[in-house]
């Protein structure tokens, strides 16, 4: 393979020099074997412990998603968003402890954190991406759990002179049951003496999906308020209030059916000279925009006490209750009596919701690089690249509905998938519906980064000693982030005492919903939805604002109107919030030395990476003057002080050896070990100086950033065996061992403050831990069978992971594991590629694992067991022509999310299955 100009850490197993281009091989071999046998040879000569996954052809990456793609490599796991790979765990580590590149380079992203979104990339531009389980001084420090590359195309790895690749097709949602455009193309050329080339990609999508699902936003742990009765008392008192502790209660229930619009346009492009035999100069540059524009229409019951007839299982867990409605009350208004302050009894509500947000995003990343032959011994490379990403999100809740007249009920039944929501009364009565909760706000996030390498080799060739690699390098990176919304005005209408015009609400069903799941037959489908702009229209007009409503009289609520009218843009406005405004800057230099050595039958290396950090942290800081509540409802409301400008900075250093052995047992048969320290640094937003709060009189929340942290620290020991039986069968079993201090989690703990317990929310150093586990993969080309049959071929991969922590006693939620780790996962395909046919059926599976340590309400989330399966199936209707199609999900298998027992439902949701198809032409 030719070098591409690219820093050292993009082909640290084998890194050639610009005179060795004229010698690059012009026969390009495409398809399934061909990325196969890419992928193998890459892992084969690799010095460290290494997997890959290789493009089929120019333009046509294994799968339309490259996480999706990466999922076939063991110990990977995704994350996906709205059906599509958008984040990776690897060996069991989340997203946020593996560090991705493009081209050797950090490329920025509009995440809130350092985790990079391989959703934003096309994969129709990817070459090859590599996944480097095991460290070497010279690739980009950050990743405990794994260093991915992704290698965009290059104009002189391919042929000589003009090729074009393109594709046009289409994407059909089969849950929104809507077709979308999906092309791309590639465009090539380089001269005959392949010195000088030109590369130009570029894709567009714009696909339509829906996402069904039935969520409940977490499971109270502690004391509730109950009522001492049944739904049908009558005449009950103060005496009949009671509290229980030690019970899980649920904090809500929605049915929900989002309708999404992806739209995601890439460009890429690289420009190589070999100057002369000794200097090659690349240049290349990516661009993307993905808009992502989400609608949700729900219907939803938030549950509050106090609770009548309450009962639980075994494990504390409720079972069923009923939330008092009009009538309960009528019957009971001793439960009223203002004298009971906190403790009076409130209605229940059933709520219709719109929600909406579009994310749009756009990133790039543009840089050079000068690979330069000194000498036969000495190879140089300097490299410089910029990477920007922004993220402007907007996004709008609000709420219309009514209070309960019946006396709405919950139950949770072992026999069904879903909870259960009844008597919930006249539901579908217009005139019933009143203006609630309305929130707007607006969120941006930017990310800009420089950074700059020097890498050079030098072949000693001296005994043992084959070669000495030695570099330097320098990053910045600053990330922004600003708030601005109406959370000082959001229950303008809170309480449910102004009416909202009949038709401003239309009537929504729910139709199909959940059709797989048991209990599905039981949900609301028939409830109200709205056009959020009409409705804010309405509830802003002057005159409906001076409306009398939570126990004001007409002269308190005209005050009261007036208040919120003068407020910047009005009760709907957006306003900024310095208190949550993020501002982090960091400055990292970094050295290197490796040593390469070898034997006849042994190779290795032993080197480190010093490295040097620098963090400031800037935002403003706003005292919280008093605390209300609103009369017609229990969300608590701030007052802050003046902002006052705050500027955190923080220093470390770190020392990181490696060494890696490679014992060649046989010439097929391979030994590796390696050692090595590692380190995360903590997410660019959890260094902050921001600060927020929120909540309920019985859920007040808090969070914020935490700039002093330290980074999460890494001692790693991997140990591996490879037999390869060809080019393509190989077979291997690998072990690690990865023993953690400083350990980086959002925790949760308790923090009393003014008067309130608020459940505060943020990043923390402290735990210590380890995670253990074995890797086993491999494939098979059935070559030898007879006839058709030789066609075809299987892989597959299982990997096992344990672990153990340790939170200490302050923590709440002592018993977590760790974030993303599936103790158990595989992948298995089934290939064919003959006579011009190409099909793969994968099947992807993770058993459960812990999706957050603190997540809703303060209690961990968890994900069920998943497993999916997907298929493609191509043909050459001539060496130029191809029809393909492909299906992701084909079962259209639902997501599970509880809550430490499966019994604690959280979330049950259907993306359905996607089918992809078209034409591609190449010539």
């Amino acid at each position: 393979m030719a070098d591409t100009g690219t820093p050292l850490a993009d082909t640290p197993a084998q890194v050639q020099a610009p005179s060795e281009q004229a010698a690059a091989d012009d026969i390009v071999v495409t398809g399934i074997r061909s990325s196969l046998r890419s992928s193998v040879a890459t892992k084969r000569n690799a010095e460290n412990i290494v997997d890959s996954i290789s493009a089929e052809d120019t333009g046509k990456f294994p799968d339309n998603n490259v996480a999706e793609s990466l999922q076939r490599i063991t110990g990977v796991a995704i994350d996906r968003s709205g059906g599509e790979g958008q984040f990776i765990t690897v060996r069991g580590l989340g997203p946020e402890f593996n560090t991705v590149l493009v081209n050797g380079r950090i490329m920025a992203t509009d995440n809130d954190g350092r985790e990079f979104s391989f959703d934003v990339l096309s994969s129709n531009m990817i070459q090859r991406t590599d996944v480097y389980k095991s460290s070497l001084p010279q690739l980009q420090e950050g990743g405990i759990g794994a260093t991915v590359n992704v290698v965009t195309a290059r104009p002189l790895d391919g042929k000589s002179g003009l090729h074009v690749a393109a594709a046009a097709g289409g994407i059909y949602d089969g849950l929104a049951k809507k077709l979308s455009p999906d092309v791309s193309g590639v465009i090539s050329w380089t001269n005959e003496d392949k010195t000088f080339g030109a590369l130009l990609s570029a894709s567009y999508t714009d696909r339509k999906s829906q996402r069904d699902f039935v969520d409940l936003n977490g499971w109270i742990f502690g004391p509730e308020g109950l009522i001492n009765g049944s739904a049908s008392s009558t005449g009950l008192g103060a005496s009949s209030l009671v509290t229980r502790d030690g019970i899980h209660t649920p904090r809500n229930l929605n049915f929900n059916r989002e309708a999404n619009d992806r739209e995601r346009i890439n460009v890429s492009g690289s420009i190589q000279s070999q100057i002369n035999d000794n200097l090659l100069l690349t240049v290349d540059g990516l661009y993307s925009r993905f808009n992502v524009t989400s609608t949700n229409r729900f219907f939803g019951i938030f549950y509050t006490p106090r609770f009548i007839g309450l009962t639980t299982d075994a494990n504390g867990t409720v079972t069923g209750f009923n939330r008092p409605g009009s009538q309960f009350l009528a019957a009971n208004p001793a439960l009223t009596d203002p004298s009971l302050k906190d403790d009076r009894v409130t209605l229940s509500q059933n709520d219709n919701i719109v929600t909406g947000q579009k994310r749009k995003t756009e990133s790039f990343q543009i840089g050079t690089n000068l690979a330069w032959d000194v000498s036969d011994r000495m190879q140089l490379k300097f490299d410089a690249s910029a990477t920007q990403a922004t993220r402007n999100q907007p996004r709008y809740f609000l709420v219309v509905g009514s209070l309960a007249q019946t006396s709405p009920r919950f139950d949770l039944t072992p026999e069904n998938d879903l909870p259960t929501a009844s008597n919930l009364g006249p539901i579908t009565d217009a005139s019933l519906m009143r203006a609630h909760y309305g929130l707007n706000e607006f969120v941006r996030v930017k990310d800009k980064g420089l950074e700059f390498h020097a890498d050079g080799t030098y072949k000693v060739d001296s005994g043992i000693v084959k070669s000495l690699m030695f570099g330097a390098a320098y990053n910045q990176r600053r990330k922004t982030r600003t708030l601005a919304d109406n959370a000082d005005s959001v229950c303008t209408y809170c309480g449910y005492d102004v009416p909202i015009p009949t038709n401003l609400v239309t009537p929504y069903t729910l139709d199909g919903f959940l059709t797989k799941a048991s209990g599905s037959d039981k949900v609301p489908s028939k409830f109200f939805t709205f056009d959020p702009a009409a409705v804010f229209a309405y509830i802003s007009q002057p005159s409906v604002l001076a409306t009398p409503r939570q126990g004001r009289t007409a002269a308190q609520q005209a005050a009261e109107a007036a208040r919120v009218q003068a407020l910047a843009g009005g009760p709907y406005g957006l306003r900024a919030r310095p208190a949550q405004t993020l501002d982090v800057q960091e400055k990292v230099v970094a050295g290197y030395v490796n040593a390469n050595f070898g034997g006849d039958n042994w190779s290795g290396n032993v080197g480190a990476r010093f490295i040097d950090t620098r963090v400031t942290s800037r935002g403003f800081g706003q005292q919280v003057v008093s605390i209300f509540v609103n009369p017609g409802d229990d969300n608590l409301n701030f007052t802050f002080g003046a902002p006052q400008a705050i500027k955190v900075d923080n220093h470390y250093s770190d020392l990181l050896p490696s060494a890696n052995l490679k014992y060649e047992l046989t010439s097929r048969m391979f030994l590796r070990a390696a050692v090595s320290k590692t380190v995360t640094r903590p997410t660019l937003t959890s260094l902050g100086v921001d600060n927020s709060y929120s909540g309920r009189i019985t859920a007040a929340t808090s969070g914020g950033g935490n700039p002093l942290l330290k980074p999460f620290r890494s001692t790693n020991y991997d140990l591996s065996y490879e037999y390869y039986l060809n080019d393509i069968s190989y077979v291997s079993v690998s072990g690690f061992y990865k023993s953690f201090t400083n350990f980086l989690e959002s925790q949760t703990l308790p923090v009393a403050f003014a008067g309130y317990t608020f459940q505060d929310t943020r990043t923390r150093n402290g735990q210590t831990g380890s995670i253990a586990g074995v890797e086993i993969g491999g494939q098979y080309a059935l070559d030898k069978l007879p006839g058709a049959l030789s066609g075809l071929g299987v892989a597959g991969n299982y990997t096992y992971v344990t672990s153990s922590v340790d939170r200490g006693s302050s923590s709440s939620n002592t018993q977590c594991g760790y974030n993303g780790l599936s103790p158990h996962s595989a992948n298995g395909s089934v290939f064919y590629e003959k006579f011009g046919v190409q099909a793969r059926v994968s099947y992807n599976w993770r058993s459960s694992f812990l999706r957050q340590c603190f997540g809703a309400a303060s209690r961990p989330e968890n994900r069920a067991a998943y497993g999916q399966l997907d298929a493609s199936l191509a043909y050459d209707i001539t060496p130029e022509l191809q029809v393909y199609a492909q299906g992701v999900n084909l079962t259209s298998a639902y997501v599970h999310d509880y809550s430490v027992l499966e019994e604690r439902f959280l979330l049950l949701q259907n993306t359905g299955a996607r089918y992809l198809f078209g034409v591609r032409a190449r010539f």
